[in-house]
């Protein structure tokens, strides 16, 4: 199949560029190469190894085990954890944990789709689709929470656009009503 054939050697491709390579499976065991010693830092931001190895073990655990083998290259998801992690640049544990949470109800929602798209019978439709539901609520409240945290909370309002007729004025800036009256000095 030349299909499966592309899809594994992208993946391979992308793998080699986030400086890892994995090969094996679930039943047999992986194999993670690491092209240099800093490789799970870059992916993970993280200075502790430790931690960058047990979120590499998470990335594995989430996955079904035809979703991380050599034996069915066109349904591996192991790159593409590796590099959605990697473009979420995690700058804190936090950051670290929940990006890798984020990629695993992304790769669980299409799992969850692509069984929706298959299902023959009104209640298997009902299940997948309270389940894919369930899952993009989770990844809204996922990114909701990487967003607060990431900008403390603050949610910032960006105008690019102003008119100001003549005679009118604009502020740019903090406006704020202290509750003077407007004859009080």
């Amino acid at each position: 199949m030349t299909g499966n054939k592309s899809v594994a050697k992208q993946s391979g491709e992308k793998s080699k560029t986030l400086g890892v390579t994995m090969s094996g499976s679930r039943d047999k065991g992986y194999k993670v190469d690491l092209a240099h010693k800093d490789a799970l830092k870059e992916v993970f931001g993280s200075e502790n190894p430790e931690m960058s190895e047990a979120l590499l073990s998470h990335c594995l655990k989430v996955l079904k085990g035809d979703e991380a083998s050599d034996e069915f290259p066109a349904n591996d998801e192991r790159g593409f954890l590796l590099a959605t992690v990697a473009e979420i640049k995690p700058r804190d544990a936090f950051e670290q944990m929940l990006s890798v949470q984020m990629a695993a109800t992304h790769v669980a929602m299409i799992r969850s789709g692509r069984w929706l798209a298959n299902a023959e019978r009104l209640d298997q439709v009902q299940s997948h689709y309270n389940g894919y539901t369930r899952l993009a609520r989770a990844y809204v409240g996922q990114m909701e929470a990487f967003r607060k945290h990431r900008n403390g909370g603050k949610q910032t309002v960006t105008v690019q656009h102003v008119n100001v007729q003549d005679g009118g004025q604009a502020i740019v800036g903090n406006v704020s009503d202290r509750g003077r009256g407007a004859n009080e000095k």
